[in-house]
């Protein structure tokens, strides 16, 4: 098949996941054989509060973006931290930790014995500001190259705000010029379901820059199910904004190929961060004038539409199916009927409607999963309507993956939908 031209990825439904029991399967594929999933990971809608300062904004990516990398702390030398550095993060529902992890220490003679010592997690159930209680303080051994550290929690009580505290070095050397590094810090347990919220990401967010006032850049949004679309407007220019709602994770594949996952915070903002090697992240304060754009108006054509007539493959997110299972749900239907509404509107299109799944369980299981819920979606379009013999659906499994299968950010934004005009096929 022709791959998705970056001009015109469409970000308007998805293969994704809903929870049929509240649990941490809330966002995966399966539960078949699937891995323990990291849950202060920013896909799986763990993001930092408060996060305002270089080291701050550090500390972040290393604990949340999930790939296990040194990251060098800014103005943090060889004698490690003066003073605790602590950092405030949000989970997206109630979560119950049982372990707490460090990936594999370094050999390389950059970060060797430069790793943070202590780490201690505390959280609460009340607030980011009172009610923290220490769930695990350990210390990092600076000589395990093979395997994960992982440590038992001292106590395990249902929580919503985690405060992750780093003090100390591995090796305390005035003499050394390298700075301290961090890696990364996971966290396994049973999380509650986050239950759909109508309207949750309709609103104006204002992101800083451009200006000051009700002008400056800013996003607008407007939820309908799992389905959000909208307008981003920076440097003067207006894009269009869309995207499929996960367990509370929006899902957006923007114009140059990279994926972003938003939540709405507990104080009403728009957080977000890109899937990518930058993990750059989005805060946005509600506030704002109304932005002009034809998707936020119903004026023109939907971004899948314009990739069918563009003869281009489009990457689709808002499809939402329960877990392990092909059946709809409820909150899919605004996804499907734009779908729907493009075929109508062009009786003499045919195309293939192609599953994706993260890597979590067997190549087998998945491709059969991706396949089933493809055949779904055909049988939905059917009978409304749609000639059998113009739809073909293929599940593709795990074997194509937009981001990296490695993380949770990653694994969310490869559960997606991919719709091929007949002729992109040539």
């Amino acid at each position: 098949m022709s791959r998705p031209h970056v001009g015109s990825l469409v970000a308007a439904a998805a293969l994704l996941v809903a929870p049929l029991t509240p649990s941490v399967a809330a966002a995966q594929d399966t539960t078949e054989d699937a891995p323990p999933r990291d849950l202060i990971d920013y896909g799986s809608g763990a993001f930092p509060i408060r996060a305002e300062t270089s080291l701050d904004a550090t500390v972040a990516r290393a604990v949340l973006d999930g790939l296990g990398g040194f990251v060098m702390l800014p103005g943090i030398d060889s004698e490690g931290p003066d003073e605790p550095v602590a950092l405030l993060i949000e989970l997206p529902a109630p979560t119950v930790f049982h372990t707490f992890a460090v990936p594999p220490m370094s050999r390389f003679g950059c970060c060797s014995n430069t790793h943070i010592a202590t780490v201690t997690v505390e959280g609460s159930a009340s607030g980011p500001d009172d009610g923290f209680e220490e769930l695990v303080t350990f210390t990092v051994a600076p000589d395990v190259y093979d395997r994960d550290q992982e440590f038992a929690a001292m106590a395990s009580p249902s929580v919503r705000w985690l405060r992750v505290t780093l003090d100390g070095r591995g090796a305390v050397d005035p003499d050394d010029y390298r700075g301290t590094s961090f890696t990364d810090l996971r966290g396994y347990g049973e999380q509650e379901a986050r239950e759909a919220v109508a309207d949750e990401f309709t609103g104006i967010f204002l992101t800083g820059g451009g200006g000051s006032g009700a002008n400056a850049n800013r996003i607008q949004l407007r939820q309908d199910g799992a389905l959000v679309v909208g307008c981003r407007q920076g440097g003067g220019a207006v894009r269009a904004f869309s995207g499929g709602i996960e367990n509370g994770i929006l899902k957006v594949l923007s114009g140059d190929g990279i994926p972003s996952l938003y939540v709405i915070g507990s104080d009403g903002r728009l957080l977000g961060v890109e899937v990518g090697r930058s993990f750059g992240r989005t805060v946005g304060e509600v506030g704002g004038n109304p932005i002009d754009c034809a998707p936020l108006s119903g004026e023109g054509e939907s971004g899948l539409g314009q990739a069918i007539d563009a003869c281009e493959t489009a990457v689709l997110y808002g499809v939402n199916f329960d877990v392990d299972s092909d059946q709809l749900r409820p909150d899919a239907e605004p996804a499907l009927r734009e779908i729907l509404t493009a075929l109508e509107a062009r009786p003499g299109v045919s195309i293939t409607i192609e599953g994706h799944t993260d890597s979590d369980a067997s190549d087998e299981y998945n491709l059969d999963l991706s396949n089933r819920r493809t055949a779904s979606v055909r049988a939905w379009l059917i009978e409304r309507g749609i000639d059998a013999a113009r739809l073909t659906a293929v599940g593709k499994g795990e074997s194509e993956p937009v981001a990296d299968n490695e993380t949770a950010a990653g694994k969310a934004a490869n559960r997606r939908v991919e719709i091929e005009p007949a002729c992109a096929a040539n």
